[in-house]
């Protein structure tokens, strides 16, 4: 049994171009939810575990709780701090 210094809450928030691709699907997906993973879980295998392709989430933005800013994560990156992460679909442009 995980004890609650062992997992992390983040809130999950999709940008409005990855929700754009939800939207096209059907669904299924919110804007956002609320998420208790253990520590060290990756970027990647919190995607997956959400049913989010992570081929469709070009960046991720991490703020920690209480924190002032947000850094990039990578897909292998991994989690020792609660927070919120917003993810970002593919945009076009030029």
């Amino acid at each position: 049994m995980a004890h609650p210094e062992d997992t992390l809450t983040l809130e999950l928030r999709l940008s409005e171009s990855l929700m754009c691709i939800f939207r096209e699907v059907g669904p299924g997906v919110a804007e956002s939810a609320e998420v208790t993973v253990p520590v060290g879980t990756r970027v990647r295998e919190i995607l997956v575990n959400q049913g989010i392709n992570p081929l469709l989430v070009p960046m991720v933005l991490f703020r920690e709780s209480g924190g002032a800013g947000n850094r990039q994560l990578g897909m292998n990156d991994s989690l020792d701090a609660s927070g919120t992460l917003t993810l970002y679909g593919p945009l076009a442009g030029g």
